[in-house]
């Protein structure tokens, strides 16, 4: 898809703000249908990645029928006090909506069984970041009074879930050679020190330390 495409079809459908399908012909059991997603996980996958394919190859409907499936999550996230209080519901939800026919239109098809999973973290991220810019848009227009500031690395930690969190990590070791990952499964999850690591894998120390910075470029490049 050239990417002339892609913002033709970009601009098309977030236009459209993702709320009806495409065939408005349809009798509401039909559009009921059209919207529905399958509950079985396999059959979930199957139908994302047909979806997901077609959307990549143009079609607008695919695309579209996409952003009908997901619109339930992006008002959930947009639910979030911290979200609708700093963005606003319905600028944050225009947001999703081009970030998410983003993703589907640069996904590399790497996992379809936790795409729902991959899609929720990035939304989350990007609107986080949305807010954070509103803050500092905030902060420099008015002074901050001087507060209590105590409950806010309690909002931070809080901000993503761990079971999300756990599906992007796990999308992004997939990215690392065997030898990376195993580096960072033994640093990070199995207690090793790096000579210990060297010591077992009979590696010199530089060379768990080359494994261990390579692991870290790629995965931070695949989360963020």
């Amino acid at each position: 898809m050239t990417q002339k495409q892609k913002l033709n079809i970009f601009n098309l459908v977030a236009g459209a703000k993702c709320d009806h399908p495409p065939h408005h012909n349809l009798s509401t059991a039909g559009a009921n249908a059209f919207a529905k997603m399958p509950t079985d996980y396999d059959e979930q996958a199957k139908l994302t990645q047909q979806l997901v394919t077609a959307a990549q190859n143009g079609d607008k409907d695919a695309l579209e029928r996409l952003c009908i499936f997901y619109e339930p999550l992006f008002k959930k996230e947009m639910r979030r006090e911290i979200f609708y209080n700093s963005i606003g519901y319905e600028e944050g939800l225009s947001l999703a909506r081009l970030k998410f026919i983003e993703l589907v239109l640069n996904y590399n098809g790497a996992d379809f069984t936790h795409f729902a999973g991959y899609v929720r973290c990035r939304i989350h991220f990007a609107l986080y970041d949305e807010m954070k810019k509103a803050w500092k848009r905030e902060n420099n227009e008015t002074a901050i009074p001087v507060g209590d500031d105590s409950d806010t690395p309690a909002l931070a930690d809080n901000m993503i879930e761990r079971e999300e969190l756990a599906i992007l990590l796990k999308l992004a070791l997939k990215k690392l050679t065997e030898k990376q990952r195993n580096t960072i499964k033994a640093l990070y999850f199995e207690g090793y020190s790096g000579k210990e690591l060297a010591a077992k894998q009979k590696i010199t120390p530089a060379m768990v330390s080359k494994n261990h910075k390579q692991a870290l470029k790629i995965l931070r490049s695949n989360i963020a």
